[in-house]
C-alpha cells in the first residue's frame, strides 16, 4: 500500500497566533480612519496612528527580521558612523577592510535595513488609500504564505502609520501640505508661508557663489646690495 509522501514545510510556531492577533488589531484601527470625514482634528489621528503601531508591531514579528547592519555575518553587530561609499554599514567588516585583512569580503545585505516611508504630501485620501491595500493583502494571508508577503504587509502598515503620525502633529495657519507642523515665515516672498518650503525655494532659486581661483603670485627677486662707490 502506498502512502502519501507529507511536504517537508512546517509552519513557525508562532505565525498562527501572530496571524490571528494581526487580524484582530487590524479591524479596529481600519474603523478610526473610517468613521473620520474630512480634516480631523491631530488629537484624532494620535489615538490612530497608536493603534496603527500596535498593528505594525504584531506584522512586524510575522515578517522576516530586519537588522541595522544588513550584513549576512555580522547581522545584529554595530553600524559604521563613517562607512564609506560603496561600502556596508557592518563597522567589524568595514574595520577588516581597512585593516587590509584579506579574507574580509564586503557584507551582503540579507534584507532590507528599514521600513518603508511614504512620500508626502500626508493627507487623509492617502491613508485610505493605504488601508485598503492593508486589508486586501491581509485577506489574502495564511499560514503558508511566503515570508515576501508578510514582509509587505509590514512594509504597508508602518507607511499607514507613518502618515497618521505625519497628521497627528500639531498644524500651523501655513496649511502646507507636506509638512503640516511647520513654522511659518513672515517674510516670505509672496506672503507668509511655509519656512520649510520656503528655505527650499530660496536655495533652489539662488545661483551658486562665483568660484575665485586662486593666480600664482610671481617671486621677487631679492634686492641687492649697493655696490661700492668708486
Amino acid at each position: 500500500m502506498d502512502f502519501p509522501q507529507h511536504s517537508t514545510y512546517r509552519v513557525p510556531t508562532k505565525r498562527p497566533a501572530l496571524l490571528k492577533e494581526l487580524r484582530s488589531r487590524l479591524p479596529s484601527a481600519d474603523d478610526r480612519v473610517r468613521n473620520l470625514h474630512g480634516h480631523g482634528d491631530p488629537t484624532e489621528y494620535e489615538a490612530i496612528a497608536d493603534a496603527l503601531y500596535r498593528v505594525f508591531t504584531t506584522a512586524r514579528n510575522l515578517a522576516p527580521e530586519r537588522h541595522t547592519t544588513g550584513c549576512s555575518t555580522h547581522p545584529k553587530g554595530p553600524v559604521d558612523p563613517q562607512s564609506p561609499q560603496g561600502w556596508g554599514k557592518c563597522l567589524l567588516c568595514n574595520s577588516n577592510r581597512r585593516a587590509g585583512n584579506p579574507r574580509a569580503g564586503q557584507d551582503v545585505p540579507n534584507s532590507p535595513l528599514q521600513y518603508e516611508v511614504p512620500p508626502p504630501p500626508y493627507t487623509h485620501d492617502a491613508l485610505l488609500a493605504r488601508m485598503r491595500q492593508i486589508n486586501e493583502i491581509v485577506y489574502e494571508l495564511h499560514y503558508r504564505s511566503p515570508d515576501e508577503d508578510f514582509a509587505l504587509t509590514a512594509d504597508l502598515v508602518h507607511g499607514a502609520f507613518t502618515i497618521a503620525r505625519e497628521l497627528s502633529r500639531p498644524r500651523t495657519s501655513s496649511q502646507c501640505r507636506r509638512h503640516p507642523g511647520a513654522p511659518i515665515d513672515p517674510d516670505a516672498r509672496g506672503g507668509p508661508r511655509c519656512l520649510f518650503c520656503a528655505v527650499a525655494d530660496h536655495r533652489r532659486n539662488t545661483p551658486p557663489p562665483p568660484q575665485i581661483r586662486d593666480r600664482p603670485r610671481r617671486t621677487t627677486p631679492p634686492r641687492q646690495p649697493p655696490g661700492p662707490l668708486s
